[in-house]
């Protein structure tokens, strides 16, 4: 009989909505006999914390420090406070040896992006972006499909939330698809057009762009997180060829 492998010590920095969710699936994958072990869950909001804490059977903490301090085990945490922390909450905890899964968008600028990236070298830990829409099964499925993809639609709409509203509607929701074209084209950019407004709060909330690429390809992206509905849908034209992923089913 193989040996049982050790729990990997994880934790969850932020646990509002998103940070929430990191913890239940590290909890979940405990409890189906997964090598990972939820030690804690780390927020300025105390009650917050001992709530998420409690449901979760970890331990609760009021800042990293302190769970680097009488934690020392931990390997990895997913980093899901808001976008303009991710760098300095990412910075402290691989200096510390501990690997990150930073919530998308990664930073709020591209110098951060590239500080994270620096600090990342720097400590020999390893940095990963929450793109979760990669793994989605619908798009593992598509990815041996591509030939020569010319003409996309997508859309991403979504009502609205009072989460995620630090950053605009391209960074909370255009993100996915983006990070998705991108992976289906594989193309330099040659042009970009976008126009946004913001709607219910002070950032963008309703977007669209048009992007050209070099081989010719042309995708359209709308986001919205102010609509009627939830629409998460992404179709494709290539030679011979018309292919439609809605990533809600």
């Amino acid at each position: 009989m193989l040996p049982k492998e050790v729990p990997i010590p994880v934790a969850v920095v932020g646990v509002g909505a998103f940070g929430r969710n990191h913890a239940r699936v590290y909890h979940q994958l405990a409890e189906q006999g997964e090598p990972v072990r939820l030690v804690g869950v780390i927020d300025k909001d105390s009650a917050r914390a001992d709530t998420v804490a409690k449901e979760f059977n970890c331990r609760a903490f009021g800042c990293v420090e302190q769970l680097i301090s009488t934690h020392s085990e931990v390997q990895a945490a997913s980093v899901t406070v808001p976008t303009a922390q991710h760098l300095a909450v990412a910075r402290s905890l691989m200096e510390a040896g501990i690997d990150v899964l930073i919530e998308k968008p990664v930073a709020a600028s591209l110098a951060e992006a590239d500080e994270l990236i620096t600090v990342e070298k720097k400590s020999g830990r390893i940095a990963q972006v929450g793109h979760l829409e990669r793994f989605n099964p619908a798009v593992q499925a598509t990815l041996p499909l591509i030939t020569q993809p010319m003409f996309f639609e997508v859309h991403r709409l979504s009502v609205f939330t009072p989460r995620s509203l630090d950053i605009d509607v391209v960074l909370d929701l255009m993100i996915h698809d983006l990070d998705a074209v991108l992976a289906f084209v594989k193309s330099p950019i040659t042009e970009i057009r976008a126009a946004g407004m913001p709607v219910l709060s002070d950032k963008v909330d309703i977007a669209n762009a048009r992007i050209e690429f070099e081989s010719g390809c042309v995708a359209n992206f709308t986001a919205s997180r102010v609509s009627t509905e939830r629409v998460r849908k992404l179709r494709f034209f290539q030679p011979r060829q018309y292919i439609s992923i809605d990533y809600g089913r």
